[in-house]
């Protein structure tokens, strides 16, 4: 089972623009997307595919993520009407709080909805500072214990200028990223246990050479 993560944001800039990929053009779309990962999900659909889609939601007096989640869900449902997967849904909802309740629920709740033998890709873009680490812990406890792969992590990068054509602030350099690599960087640190600092400085040697 592919299960594809997307964390919603909780303000209301979600920009459509395309988005280049640094890396594997082969997944680069041309067409404007609100949600990065949308474009890359559009080149890799696969027709009758099994894909379920959680949505990673902070829920506060101010958010709007319940707004984002359906301009996501109608941006996908439209470039999947010519490709025919089918797509599932569901939704992990916590408190916007840095709370150790908050990290527990949204690992456990993760776990509680990932199959075993699974395939993981996430796009990260739109996630504050503390719940994009918990979405790492997350990860790498469904990894460890449900034997998923954590195929690709994407981070859709922009940034913003005043544009006097259109009188206002509007994003410009945007890229996607693959980091899938920074998430591997963490588990083979956390994985060096009684190493010597020159041995785990050799092993980091090599992992930034791959």
């Amino acid at each position: 089972m592919k299960y594809v993560i997307i964390v919603v944001p909780t303000g209301d800039r979600i920009h459509q623009i395309v988005y280049p990929i640094d890396g594997n053009k082969a997944i680069e779309y041309n067409k404007p997307v609100r949600c990065p990962i949308n474009g890359i999900l559009a080149k890799t659909l696969k027709k009758d595919e099994q894909v379920k889609v959680i949505y990673i939601m902070a829920v506060g007096k101010t958010s709007k993520c319940e707004k984002n989640k359906a301009v996501f869900i109608k941006e996908l449902e439209k470039i999947n009407a010519n490709i025919g997967a089918k797509l599932d849904y569901d939704t992990i909802e916590f408190d916007f709080d840095a709370t150790k309740q908050t990290y527990n629920k949204l690992l456990l709740d993760l776990a509680d909805k990932i199959d075993h033998d699974s395939e993981i890709y996430a796009d990260i873009t739109y996630g504050y500072k503390t719940e994009v680490l918990s979405l790492l812990c997350a990860f790498s406890f469904v990894e460890e214990f449900h034997e998923t792969i954590v195929e690709r992590i994407y981070y859709g990068k922009m940034e913003f200028e005043f544009n006097e054509a259109l009188g206002k602030t509007a994003p410009v350099h945007p890229k996607i990223f693959d980091i899938t690599s920074l998430y591997h960087l963490i588990k083979l640190i956390g994985s060096m246990g009684n190493a010597s600092e020159e041995s785990a400085r050799n092993m980091l040697k090599k992992f930034f050479a791959m």
